[in-house]
């Protein structure tokens, strides 16, 4: 019996949970950042559950401001404005329409295009030259994704970087994806459907059935004699 009142009383203390989550979302706060009304709560967070934050939220949740309990507060957009909280190299106010940040509350929505400053892969398409990094670039001038050759999986070398921001491998010991993927333990990755590497234990079963073999011959030949 007590089993079962205490299991009772985790299952109420789950839902009060849950529902408490649910109820997180704020949809009056959409209008306090531009063209929110495009993603709507999933600017802030992950599913329409509102069960978690996105990065973007959780700075919103920093940019609170109001004389008000603070469920009740809205988000101050001109500190959140420069911030890249999905860190896809472009900031909230790019992927808002406002990448001047001088958008306030009840001015129209910026017009063009609109992207979810929440959502590492939602972003406006790369400008390669700009001086940055920006998701879906391999590299933009001096800068790069990964750091040398052997990283990009093509021997030892220098990478540099075409003015159409992709890779050059040129400097490189070897083509790309040339080197073998070695796993967490130190050992060649193998494909699925590939037999077992030497040293394995397909292969220990091989060669336990050749030497059965031999053995089996060698006794073959005794009783012949």
């Amino acid at each position: 019996m007590r089993f079962l009142l205490r299991s009772l009383g985790l299952l109420l203390g789950f839902a009060s949970l849950t529902s408490a989550t649910a109820a997180s979302a704020r949809p009056f706060r959409v209008n306090d950042i531009p063209n929110g009304s495009k993603y709507g709560c999933l600017n802030c967070h992950g599913d329409t559950k509102a069960s978690y934050n996105t990065d973007f939220g959780s700075d919103a949740r920093l940019h609170l401001v109001g004389a008000v309990p603070v469920q009740q507060q809205n988000v101050d957009w001109g500190p959140l404005c420069p911030l890249d909280s999905d860190q896809d190299g472009w900031t909230n106010g790019q992927e808002l329409g406002d990448p001047n940040c001088t958008w306030t509350k009840g001015d129209a929505d910026p017009k063009g295009f609109v992207y979810n400053p929440g959502n590492f892969d939602l972003h406006p398409p790369p400008v390669c030259g700009s001086g940055k990094l920006e998701a879906g670039e391999a590299c933009d001038g001096k800068l790069f994704l990964v750091s040398d050759c052997e990283e990009a999986g093509a021997g030892e070398g220098t990478l540099a970087c075409t003015k159409d921001c992709k890779l050059d491998y040129s400097k490189c010991s070897e083509p790309p994806g040339s080197m073998p993927d070695f796993g967490g333990d130190g050992t060649a990755a193998q494909p699925a459907n590939c037999a077992a590497a030497p040293g394995s234990t397909g292969s220990l079963d091989g060669m336990g059935a050749v030497i059965g073999l031999v053995v089996a011959a060698a006794v073959m030949r005794r009783r012949r004699r």
